[in-house]
């Protein structure tokens, strides 16, 4: 299974002001803002270092949903995002090998299927095949 590298995700409440910040202060260009598992992120080019910003991601979406009540995120690092042709399979694969499931693969929008791993030692992945 390969892994090609996506975006560093960062997260926080002040999605604007870092993005601004970036922008302002570092010469990063916004690439693009896209909707995944419901929340709007921010793409940015930091001198090639792809981040995408949020105030949560899928992962925060779904704990939240089986708590009952609000998760957020911390504030800065979130996860690293690859992608791979089958998330499904790159799960399962990474799993056999001590990595452990924080959220199963889902359509995370239409043309992206997505889930998270945190492996051994505790960095958390974030895995996406692109659809269509």
């Amino acid at each position: 299974m390969s892994f090609k590298h996506d975006h560093i995700h960062i997260t926080t409440q002040d999605v604007d002001d870092w993005v601004k910040f970036y922008v302002d202060n570092m010469g990063a260009t916004i690439t693009s803002t896209v909707e995944s598992f419901g929340v709007k992120m921010v793409n940015v080019d930091a001198g090639g270092a792809m981040l995408r910003i949020s105030n949560m991601t899928g992962v925060e979406k779904q704990l939240s949903k089986q708590t009952g009540s609000d998760v957020k995120p911390p504030e800065g690092y979130h996860h690293i995002g690859f992608l791979t042709e089958n998330v499904d399979a790159a799960m399962d694969e990474l799993v056999s090998k001590g990595a452990k499931i924080e959220v199963p693969a889902a359509d995370a929008s239409p043309t992206l299927r997505c889930g998270f791993v945190v492996l051994p030692g505790g960095a958390l992945i974030e895995i996406c095949t692109k659809k269509g």
